[in-house]
């Protein structure tokens, strides 16, 4: 009896496919290989299997519901449907889900990502991410213009916190500081368009080589962008000399006199 046992384990342990040992192995565990939340979103990377090199990877298509709680009220909930995992090099499928609602500044909330198999018509539950963040309040400058007159700052939006900030620009020349001016902010989120804030001098800027240190501040300094600027020497056009125009008498006294010329021409020959 011993013996047909033996046999039997030998057989089946020939018969199944050692890992590596065959470039056509296949697995079929989909794992999560990241997740990454903040106030702007969540990130979620998934591999179709473990990691081996040399085997290939079962493509899998997979949906995954998002889920935004604040004190576990669900505030937000987005799917994403049909996403291949298995097909690109290496086996991963990175997702990123944006959320949709203004968040509080300061306050906690629990991002969740539930991910189910779908295979063959039916769709199964395989698991749950989850990650908790407390949301600030985030922006970034995206650009300085300056010039003679004044100067402007492109903001974008970083977080789904309401931006709540000001925006000062210090003129500097030659490491001193000329002047400084500050404007309020956009108020923008992440899912709005960039926006744009304008100031002016106090006077026009002369000729010269300017730097604009621009600072976006709430309670702290959000961001911070430097330009360098020059203000050229204006131009003055030189307008071309006009040439005086003829007296408008002239030509209508040059016709008579030569009208009388010719009459009293004809008087003396007859």
């Amino acid at each position: 009896m011993k013996r047909i046992v033996s046999i039997i384990f030998f057989i089946i342990i020939l018969s199944s496919p050692v890992l590596g040992a065959y470039p056509d192995v296949y697995f079929t565990k989909i794992s999560i290989d990241g997740v990454n939340t903040d106030s702007n979103g969540l990130k979620l990377l998934l591999r179709a299997s473990e990691r081996h090199s040399g085997a290939h990877f079962q493509p899998y298509v997979v949906n995954v519901n998002f889920i935004l709680i604040d004190h576990e009220k669900t505030i937000f909930s987005e799917k994403v449907r049909q996403v291949s995992v298995g097909e690109t090099i290496g086996g991963t499928a990175e997702i990123v889900q944006p959320w949709y609602v203004s968040l509080e500044e300061g306050k906690n909330y629990t991002a969740l990502a539930e991910i189910y198999l779908v295979e063959n018509g039916k769709v199964d539950y395989l698991t749950t991410a989850s990650a908790n963040f407390t949301a600030i309040m985030d922006a970034k400058i995206e650009d300085i213009y300056g010039d003679s007159i004044g100067a402007s700052a492109t903001v974008k939006g970083e977080s789904m916190v309401p931006l709540d900030a000001k925006i000062i620009f210090t003129l500097k020349q030659d490491g001193i500081v000329l002047e400084i001016r500050e404007a309020k902010a956009p108020y923008i989120m992440s899912n709005d368009q960039e926006k744009t804030v304008d100031v002016l001098w106090s006077k026009s800027l002369q000729p010269g080589e300017y730097v604009i240190a621009t600072e976006l501040r709430g309670d702290d300094t959000i961001a911070r962008y430097d330009k360098a600027i020059t203000v050229d020497k204006k131009q003055i056009p030189v307008t071309p000399a006009t040439p005086t125009p003829a007296a408008p008498g002239f030509q209508l006294y040059f016709a008579v006199g030569a009208l009388l010329v010719i009459i009293l021409a004809r008087r003396n020959m007859k």
